[in-house]
């Protein structure tokens, strides 16, 4: 196999011009690198990564935490994720090193990979994964909010509160008040501030959002998103008799719609169901189709790594940054007639 001193020797020039041909730590002209790069292809020469990277004292790969669970796949929204993380990186020239192990959960799965910088999705209370990395200094972006307490961190975020207060604020105008809310697992900061947003809605029409109707995702109860939908809705209608159901992710709604059609209800005509997340290919099969909240993933994904790499460049560099969302009303919501059952 043939080494840098081959390409050097046979191009002319020296170890470190071949070295910065590639690495482009310093310019090199036009002319000699197409010489070294025909040189290299000739001799099947490729570049050492680790070499590279203890030359230009950066490894060029960002780390993406993306935790998934025995036998669940990937949603739409973290696919759209991957994809607007991997667009932004690219285009600066880093690679991405994709991590779904579930280290929250499993202390001995952490890992120190060779990354200039994380990109960590879903905190928790009390997350050990953020003050580890804290700890070995290296440059750190959450998508999804931080716990107050941790003091200054960069984040990208969707307000989720606000986003929670306009879909309440939605089905309210439409009639409805029995509304059950399939939230995130409780630890998370994205359910607190969801439950916020909709508690809000309530209470700016006197009303009062009841702790019954709120269900929380239970990773230990349920074995999928679905799941989780299709269990709650099957065991709570016949005692909570509500006329909405506002579902954490399009998986969610797609359990619940199962368990409403078993229990022999129409949507939306006796049920109506909007999900917290935007799967439009899902969304658009579904019958009805799934009334939806785009949270604009691939943007998220972009901007968490564009933060990242301010953080790479410039230790000091701090930002949150806030994505909008959109809600789409398609089929699966229907103004609510009558006295609440």
């Amino acid at each position: 196999m043939a080494n840098i001193d081959d390409v050097a020797k046979m191009a002319g020039v020296s170890k470190g011009t071949v070295s910065n041909v590639f690495s482009k730590k310093r310019p090199i002209g036009p002319k000699v690198t197409e010489r070294v790069l025909s040189v290299a292809k000739e001799l099947g020469y490729y570049p050492n990564h680790v070499a590279r990277s203890l030359a230009i004292k950066k490894t060029m790969i960002i780390g993406l935490k993306m935790p998934l669970f025995k036998k669940r796949e990937m949603s739409g929204l973290e696919v759209q994720m991957i994809t607007g993380v991997i667009k932004e990186c690219s285009m600066l020239g880093y690679r991405v090193l994709l991590d779904t192990l579930p280290e929250h959960d499993d202390v001995t799965q952490f890992s120190a990979d060779p990354v200039d910088g994380v990109i960590l999705l879903n905190p928790r209370e009390n997350d050990v994964r953020i003050e580890r990395f804290r700890q070995m200094g290296i440059p750190l972006v959450l998508v999804g909010r931080p716990e107050p307490n941790l003091g200054d961190i960069s984040y990208v975020d969707n307000n989720n509160t606000e986003m929670a207060f306009q879909v309440g604020d939605y089905l309210l105008n439409m009639g409805h008040q029995s509304i059950l809310f399939l939230n995130a697992s409780s630890d998370m900061t994205v359910s607190k501030d969801r439950e916020n947003g909709l508690s809000q809605a309530f209470r700016q029409r006197g009303l009062e959002l009841q702790s019954d109707y709120v269900i929380n995702y239970s990773r230990m109860l349920h074995a999928s998103a679905s799941e989780y939908g299709y269990m709650v809705v099957a065991s709570t209608y016949k005692s909570l008799k509500y006329t909405a159901v506002i579902a954490d992710t399009d998986r969610v709604a797609l359990g619940a719609m199962r368990a409403a059609r078993e229990l022999g209800l129409e949507i939306p005509e006796d049920l109506s169901i909007i999900a917290l997340s935007n799967d439009a290919a899902l969304a658009q099969e579904t019958t009805p189709r799934l009334t939806s909240v785009e949270l604009e993933a691939e943007q998220l994904g972009a901007e968490a790594a564009k933060l990242v790499m301010q953080m790479i460049n410039d230790s000091n560099a701090l930002s949150q940054k806030i994505v909008n969302t959109r809600l789409i009303v398609r089929e699966s919501c229907r103004a609510y007639i009558g006295a609440e059952r």
